[in-house]
């Protein structure tokens, strides 16, 4: 008996996920980077099939400014960045012989679809705007002046804001699973991505300082220092997290301590004189 009741229910449960499902992605504020998606499913529907199945054909429906992955066993099978319906192509599905296949599945779980787990995620690609770029201490930055040949250190203050988005959805959603634990929103990245922006920013500073650039001559270079930044930093965003730099403005360069520059630039002037 319990052989026919697996095999009935097995029938019972593809007979139930057969049914296409459809699948609309919400809209999503700034900071909400990913989330699942669940069937829309009305009070009068008959689809009652298993959750975690999602059938072949089946509609997502894709906003702007996102992109909808579907996950089956922890891997991506499928991404869809164009806005609009977008149909499902399960590559599992194979006529008779994939339903062959999911039977004999169900069949050894007593007809359960515990094998199958499948998810529907939405990734926002809109970008995230406003970010700030600060350096609460001091940059350190070599100075130089080629007049008196002055070589000290010093230091430097820049304050700032950048943007960032989501280029590469599956490659994000397999950072936030194995690196977030699959917390997705922008507080849970904001700390980090500032960290490096700021460690970016002090490499990109003593590049340019290094060449000879006078302190007080930093805000002229500002393009410059925020070039050098976004080639340092979307490397390695986007082949680890699938995430790139969209733009970044310095608003305020501020030299600390350029007084000991200033009176050797001085005394220098006035032992010229005759």
């Amino acid at each position: 008996m319990g052989i026919i009741r697996a095999a009935a229910s097995s029938i019972n449960g593809m007979y139930q996920d057969m049914w296409k499902e459809f699948f609309i992605c919400p809209s999503l504020d700034q900071n909400t980077l990913m989330v699942q998606v669940n069937k829309a499913v009305g009070k009068n529907s008959g689809n009652n099939g298993s959750s975690n199945v999602i059938t072949n054909k089946s509609i997502i429906a894709v906003n702007e400014g996102q992109s909808a992955i579907v996950v089956s066993q922890g891997k991506v099978i499928a991404v869809y960045d164009q806005p609009g319906e977008n149909v499902f192509e399960n590559p599992d599905a194979g006529g008779v012989k994939g339903i062959v296949k999911e039977f004999g599945r169900r069949f050894s779980f007593a007809g359960e679809a515990v094998p199958v787990t499948q998810k529907v995620y939405v990734v926002n690609t809109k970008e995230c705007m406003g970010k700030p770029l600060g350096t609460s201490a001091p940059i350190p930055i070599h100075m130089k002046d080629r007049r008196t040949g002055l070589d000290i250190d010093g230091s430097v203050k820049i304050s700032g804001t950048y943007s960032y988005r989501i280029v590469d959805a599956a490659k994000f959603y397999k950072f936030s699973r194995t690196v977030l634990g699959g917390a997705c929103s922008g507080e849970c990245l904001g700390g980090q991505l500032e960290a490096e922006m700021r460690k970016a920013l002090q490499y990109a500073v003593y590049q340019v300082t290094d060449t000879g650039v006078r302190p007080y001559e930093l805000p002229a270079h500002a393009n410059e220092l925020c070039d050098l930044v976004k080639q340092e930093v979307t490397r390695k965003w986007c082949s680890d997290r699938g995430l790139e730099i969209v733009s970044l403005a310095l608003s305020s360069i501020i030299p600390v301590d350029t007084g000991m520059i200033q009176d050797v630039q001085h005394a220098s002037a006035l032992a010229g004189k005759p």
